[in-house]
């Protein structure tokens, strides 16, 4: 371990033992980023996933530029998931850690989505995350559902309407759905997106049981075929008719 990645987990213990006050923790993120140590770096981001703090020390990796980014696909290179461990309801922590650098990859990608390197970085981490998408661990399946957005080809587009339609889970029909829509923002044009999922989005929109689903998925076809169906106040109250009131309309525009 190297000097300076020890003073990185001394400063961690010290900014600990005062409940990570906002401004130190903040010099903390620039001074993390504008290292040169992406191993000492990552490993105090890997520690708060592991103890679950919300501490954001990964805000500034995407600094180390595509130094860090080759850096984060060999790590997910050297990470062996098998099928019995995407199988586990509960995943295991190499896992979990695993879900969460590709979501963090994916993230300094989307930002820097403008840049040269941004397509051929996004081809390499898709089959991570497609392969990752499939766990059973609802919540890291909603990870990889979401991040796919951020850098999906064409080639993707029927993987993410059978995850809309079919996914055992709603939040992760929803986010595919999401996703579908993020798309168009990225790397697929969206007149191929409006028809190749227009179907898709119809048959989803009037079989989906959950309210919050229902809605995400709709403010997510409106989005995508430029319409407004749905306030964004309504859905996040969950308001019943409005949602459903929202959904005939949509249903009457995807359906022709």
């Amino acid at each position: 371990m190297s000097n300076e990645t020890e003073d990185f987990e001394q400063t961690y213990e010290a900014l600990e033992t005062e409940n990570f006050p906002d401004g130190r923790r903040i010099r903390f993120i620039a001074e993390l980023g504008a290292s040169s140590n992406i191993e000492g770096h990552f490993r105090l981001i890997c520690r708060t996933w592991k103890e679950e703090k919300n501490l954001r020390l990964e805000s500034s990796f995407d600094r180390h530029g595509e130094e860090g980014i080759r850096f984060l696909l060999e790590r997910l290179r050297q990470t062996e998931i098998t099928d019995a461990l995407l199988q586990r309801e509960e995943a295991s922590e190499d896992f979990r850690e695993a879900v969460f650098t590709a979501y963090l990859l994916t993230e300094i990608l989307s930002q820097g989505r403008h840049r040269s390197y941004y397509p051929s970085y996004s081809e390499e981490l898709l089959p991570f995350l497609l392969r990752f998408s499939e766990t059973e661990d609802d919540f890291l399946r909603e990870k990889c559902l979401i991040a796919l957005g951020w850098i999906a080809g064409e080639r993707e587009i029927p993987f993410l309407t059978g995850k809309m339609a079919e996914d055992r889970n709603a939040y992760c029909r929803a986010w595919a759905a999401s996703s579908l829509m993020q798309m168009s923002f990225h790397r697929v044009n969206r007149v191929i997106l409006q028809e190749e999922t227009k179907s898709d989005f119809a048959k989803a929109i009037e079989e989906e049981k959950d309210l919050q689903a229902s809605g995400i998925m709709i403010e997510a076809a409106q989005t995508l075929f430029s319409k407004k169906w749905l306030s964004a106040s309504a859905l996040e109250a969950e308001d019943e008719a409005q949602i459903e009131k929202a959904r005939r309309s949509a249903l009457r525009f995807l359906a022709k």
